[in-house]
């Protein structure tokens, strides 16, 4: 009974390591076809963000040239129209005076 239980014991022992080295090798195998995957992935990523850069680049400069282009046009509207300031203005009473007569205190001493 004693070499009955030492060969069950070396038997077990032999099955055990075979099973570990199955194991080992599945997991390096998963680990190859994974790696190849994301990077693969990361290829992949790294040319979608460079079209996104450019086509962003190629709408963007533009479009902001163009609002460039109109606030410089709504500045000299502006100007022509005298939209840019305030002709008049209301003081406390709800009068309306000249902006030169708000600005020396009501004084219209000519200066």
């Amino acid at each position: 009974m004693d070499d009955t239980q030492q060969i069950v014991a070396i038997a077990r022992d032999i099955v055990f390591l075979v099973l570990v080295l199955v194991v080992l090798l599945v997991v390096l195998a998963l680990y190859r076809k994974l790696s190849g995957v994301l990077s693969s992935v990361k290829r992949t990523v790294e040319d979608t963000e460079d079209i996104i850069s450019t086509v962003s680049s190629r709408l963007v400069g533009p479009a902001a040239a163009g609002s460039r282009v109109a606030f410089g046009a709504g500045k000299f509207a502006s100007f022509l129209f005298g939209l840019g300031r305030r002709r008049r203005e209301k003081d406390r009473d709800g009068r309306e005076r000249d902006r030169k007569e708000s600005r020396d205190g009501g004084r219209n001493d000519g200066g």
